[in-house]
């Protein structure tokens, strides 16, 4: 048996919180680049991060 999960996200909710996060996530992006790692490195690196933690936060397994 497989149990199916479904995700129902606002969307004045999800865009209040790319406000909220927005500035941060851009600092850090900057100080990755500014240690020596290109754009393309940091972004897979933020966007790997965020899927493992997606999966935990889902409870699903990570692909990563």
């Amino acid at each position: 048996m497989e149990e199916l999960r479904s995700l129902t996200v606002s969307d004045d909710r999800l865009d209040d919180c790319r406000e909220a996060i927005g500035p941060d996530l851009q600092d850090l992006i900057d100080a990755a680049v500014a240690s020596g790692f290109t754009i393309e490195e940091t972004l897979i690196a933020i966007s790997e991060l965020v899927a493992e933690d997606f999966a935990s936060a889902m409870k699903l397994p990570s692909v990563h």
